[in-house]
């Protein structure tokens, strides 16, 4: 397969089909932006990406890194992280923004949100989705402080930040340029925001 590659709009979401060993490259081009992840079992798409399953069976570490394997909800590996140009700023801690977090903090009328970002090209599969998995959030500064506290620090991704993500089985992939913006007690966005750039492949 040839590589392909795609812009992401800012507030918004594309979905693509991968086979096992194809290889996902996610780029923040403005940098202090966060993509939200997900990836759905391509066979049966209520096998999914599962931070809990993984932290709990094989990374036993909130941050993703380098080199680690992702499972399904199932504890099934789905994809490997084979290679960080992000110094890091990775986490799964946080849950995709949805209605009811603007709605809690303010905001008035229709927001865009990573869930529903999510929901909306997996619908034009025709694949309902009805629970939000919780997703890998790239280029991500919010992190647990020693006494357990959860601080979104200002995000202190760069231009041109990159993850590549490789298949272990054949899966359908969401990204989410995040369209969080309410950033005065959560700077998640800073500047932002902004969109993405995608390469699928054999890259």
């Amino acid at each position: 397969m040839n590589i392909q590659s795609f812009e992401i709009l800012a507030r918004a979401a594309l979905s693509f089909d991968l086979r096992v060993g194809d290889k996902i490259k996610i780029i923040s081009p403005h940098g202090h932006q966060v993509a939200d992840f997900f990836a759905f079992n391509a066979s049966n798409p209520a096998e999914y990406l599962s931070a809990r399953h993984t932290l709990v069976s094989s990374t036993r570490h909130l941050y993703p890194r380098a080199g680690q394997i992702f499972l399904t909800s199932l504890r099934r590996p789905i994809l490997k992280f084979v290679e960080d140009g992000a110094n890091e700023q990775h986490e799964m801690l946080l849950a995709a923004c949805d209605p009811a977090r603007y709605q809690l903090l303010g905001v008035e009328g229709h927001h865009a949100s990573c869930a529903e970002n999510l929901q909306v090209v997996m619908a034009a599969r025709g694949i309902l989705v009805t629970e939000i998995p919780q997703p890998l959030n790239l280029f991500s500064s919010t992190r647990a402080e020693p006494d357990g506290t959860i601080i979104t620090h200002p995000n202190s991704s760069q231009p041109g930040d990159y993850c590549i993500f490789q298949m272990l089985r054949d899966c359908i992939v969401v990204v989410s340029a995040c369209p969080f913006d309410v950033e005065t007690q959560f700077p998640v966005n800073v500047g932002g925001p902004h969109g993405l750039e995608v390469s699928v492949g054999k890259i």
